[in-house]
């Protein structure tokens, strides 16, 4: 049988266990956010400073239509530009998005066809994983978190980062923000059906180079991992034109996503 210790034998290391101060939390050069409105402010502050990307990207989809990964490139400018090219093996489009955030257009290589028209749902629906206007795709793919109107806010500290909650009737959002950075690092919606945004592996200006995005309604997830990405160049607005490459036929889509007749060459 062992022998019993005397319990204060561990307290010495129980002391200095409980002792041990808390993790330093760095707040940046303006201090601890006064308010939930003053964190608001820097958040969207931090957000604006990066106002286009272009570059490589991979993309992550599971889904139930399947699961997989494909290389794209991609260019965004706000408000709502976007432009996305999934690409094969050796680099060459199998398919080109493009919105200027009224109207889309969508080239598919194995088609042989380019297809314009509103750029509502179901017509986005065609070429992106997880649907959602322009704007907002635009605002997902530069780092920022899509909020809800709302009609109060509200804010605690908690594990290091700040819990900030916007609130309208039943309509719930719930962002964590990372000082001293004051980037978004989750965002979650209750109350409607929304989808879930995480970002992460921020680089050395600031901007989240991952981002995860859920949709549980939709039984999808999708990660977006830039790999090698120009920041803030003024956009090439020839990228977000809705034209058609050479000698491609050209089918007009309703909002629905119902095509027409062939559009003239």
């Amino acid at each position: 049988m062992l022998a019993q210790r005397p319990a204060y034998l561990f307290l010495p290391v129980a002391l200095l266990l409980t002792a041990c101060p808390p993790k330093r939390v760095e707040f940046g050069r303006d201090g601890e956010p006064k308010s939930a409105e003053d964190l608001l402010a820097r958040i969207e502050q931090v957000e604006a400073q990066i106002t286009s990307i272009k570059g490589d990207a991979k993309l992550f989809v599971d889904s139930p239509q399947g699961k997989g990964s494909v290389t794209l490139f991609v260019g965004v400018a706000q408000p709502s530009l976007v432009h996305i090219e999934q690409l094969d093996f050796f680099g060459r489009p199998q398919g080109v998005f493009v919105t200027d955030g009224e109207r889309f257009g969508l080239y598919q290589a194995a088609e042989n066809t380019y297809f314009r028209g509103p750029a509502t749902a179901p017509n986005l629906g065609k070429f992106l994983p997880v649907v959602m206007p322009p704007s907002e795709l635009a605002a997902v793919m530069l780092g920022r978190a899509p909020r809800i109107a709302h009609e109060s806010l509200s804010m605690r500290f908690d594990d290091q980062v700040f819990v900030l909650t916007l609130q309208k009737g039943s309509v719930k959002q719930t962002l964590h923000v990372q000082p001293p950075s004051y980037r978004v690092v989750k965002s979650m919606v209750e109350g409607i059906d929304a989808y879930e945004l995480a970002f992460s592996d921020l680089d050395g200006q600031n901007f989240p180079k991952t981002v995860f995005l859920k949709a549980p309604k939709a039984k999808t997830s999708v990660e977006l991992s830039l790999k090698s990405v120009t920041l803030n160049e003024p956009p090439d607005l020839t990228m977000f034109e809705l034209q058609a490459p050479e000698d491609i036929p050209v089918v007009e889509v309703d909002g629905s996503g119902f095509p027409g007749q062939p559009a003239p060459q």
